[in-house]
């Protein structure tokens, strides 16, 4: 099986969608954007390199990872069969980390949605949002979608309000990768 990365802007569901995938088809779930708030808060969980979360913290928050700390992320995530990667990659100068074969999903949800999500994550977590402000990755993330639809293996998933029919959508639309 392939890495399946999972990308879009924040909000769009990509973390849920992968931690779904998880239980439902067990496959390892790996979120960039969790494993930066465990490196910030100095967490170091057994199953996730401790060199990993070392580079991840010396990272800016928003910006695009480093080449040698996505190196690092992208060994930890082939190191098994069913894995998906969500948030990463964020720009596509990482491209070339990741193997041949893997399969790129871009997320996408109606925007008075996300917007929900993010409002509610700001008012529940301290991971703040300021309606109408992009990070460096959701800057990138144009140009990266265009260079993967052209050149690689590109899935697009709706993210709407039934993220279960996602889900499904997204096994059912890999498989299709797999037998082709």
């Amino acid at each position: 099986m392939p890495l399946l990365c999972l990308i879009g802007r924040h909000g769009s569901g990509k973390s849920t969608i992968g931690a779904r995938l998880a239980s439902l088809y067990g496959y390892r779930h790996i979120s960039v954007g969790l494993l930066r708030r465990l490196a910030q808060s100095r967490q170091y969980p057994v199953d996730v390199p401790a060199i990993l979360i070392s580079s991840m913290r010396r990272e800016r928050p928003g910006a695009v990872l480093s080449i040698p700390t996505a190196k690092r992320l992208v060994d930890h995530a082939v190191g098994s069969a069913l894995t998906v990667l969500d948030g990463f990659p964020a720009a596509p100068e990482q491209l070339g980390l990741l193997p041949a074969e893997t399969i790129f999903c871009v997320v996408w949800t109606p925007n008075g949605l996300r917007n929900e999500r993010l409002e509610g994550r700001a008012a529940s977590t301290k991971r703040q949002w300021t309606p109408g402000r992009a990070s460096e990755r959701e800057t990138a993330l144009p140009k990266l979608i265009a260079h993967v639809r052209r050149s690689h293996q590109c899935l697009f998933l709706r993210n709407a309000a039934d993220v279960e029919a996602a889900v499904g959508e997204l096994q059912r639309k890999v498989a299709r990768f797999q037998v082709a």
